[in-house]
């Protein structure tokens, strides 16, 4: 990692690491040219532009942000009820990735990592074709569900650590729903917990929605064949989003998941296609298939024809990716 410090020229409007507060630690130094690059990429939309788009869309009585939300969404009119839910759900998944990509963009762009915004989000999705993780698609769309008059809770879920994860309980009436469209897994419907089992297949693999032993909870787990190969155990009470700020901080340290490695997934309407590294894996009609990348290009091309995301900056994630790790991307 190169040690030299940047410019005032070229540093930009955002704190350096050497300026963020402890609690932002670690902080690292990057390259110029890639402060430069994703200052571009993340040039912020004029509120003048928002609103004007807003309000040609009809939706003057959401809060400006959320109906922007919508707007992304595809959603010109939110039904109440389980219909409302299960078009907003779904929309949710299809259109916005789990990726890491605008983590490492905030981390290069910055120094140091923080939760992501609302506005962050959504120039995301519109703007770059991103998405983000548990720690932004699923506390948002709670809000915004909340917003538009349902009863939505954010709750915690234990992985390999507790609290890791975030998911969605939203009641209709005296029903509970499963929401998780942070996981980047196909929960194109809100499932219903006083029906438990459900048990689904993506692929070759199977996922299993089912009580857990302590109370009030509920597990997802993910097989391959007989083996698990992924899961969380979703538990009460309702968390308010600053509750995950600390696991949000922690995720940008040196060596963690998302500063390790590149992700990407999309859910379309009967596939889904991940990327993991250099490993591109497509789940469909019962089969899965994977494809071992061997150059940017071919990098490039899957990200923008396979996963359908043809304005996201792979290349600067690539290079944020190899600074981090001191490891070249392609051997």
């Amino acid at each position: 990692m190169p040690s030299q410090p940047v410019s005032a020229e070229t540093a930009g409007p955002f704190p350096r690491a050497s300026e963020a507060q402890s609690e932002y630690e670690p902080g690292y130094s990057w390259p110029p040219h890639l402060y430069r690059d994703n200052l571009r990429i993340a040039k912020p939309r004029r509120a003048s532009q928002i609103k004007a788009l807003e309000s040609s869309q009809g939706m003057a009585t959401l809060p400006q942000l959320y109906a922007r939300y919508l707007r992304l969404l595809g959603v010109t009119l939110a039904p109440p009820g389980l219909d409302g839910l299960r078009n907003l759900v779904r929309r949710h998944l299809l259109l916005v990735p789990f990726e890491n990509v605008s983590k490492l963009l905030l981390l290069a762009r910055e120094g140091a990592g923080r939760p992501t915004t609302l506005s962050e989000f959504l120039d995301g999705i519109e703007d770059l074709d991103l998405g983000g993780t548990c720690y932004t698609s699923n506390p948002f769309l709670a809000d915004l569900l909340r917003h538009l008059g349902y009863e939505a809770d954010l709750l915690g879920a234990d992985m390999s650590l507790p609290n890791i994860h975030t998911c969605i309980r939203v009641r209709l009436g005296n029903v509970p729903y499963h929401v998780d469209v942070g996981y980047g897994g196909p929960f194109r419907e809100p499932l219903r917990l006083d029906r438990l089992p459900h048990e689904f297949t993506e692929g070759s693999l199977r996922y299993v929605l089912e009580r857990n032993h302590a109370e009030d909870a509920y597990g997802m787990t993910v097989f391959s064949g007989p083996d698990r190969v992924h899961g969380y155990v979703v538990h009460p009470p309702p968390r308010p989003l600053d509750f995950f700020h600390p696991v949000v901080r922690e995720s940008f340290a040196r060596g963690r998941t998302f500063m390790s490695c590149l992700r990407l997934v999309r859910i379309f309407d009967s596939h889904s296609v991940e990327l993991r590294d250099r490993t591109l894996t497509v789940h469909r009609a019962g089969k899965t298939t994977q494809t071992e990348l061997n150059s940017l290009a071919e990098l490039k091309a899957a990200v923008a024809g396979t996963l359908a995301m043809p304005r996201c900056p792979i290349e600067t994630a690539v290079e944020i990716l190899e600074q981090l790790t001191g490891r070249r991307f392609f051997g």
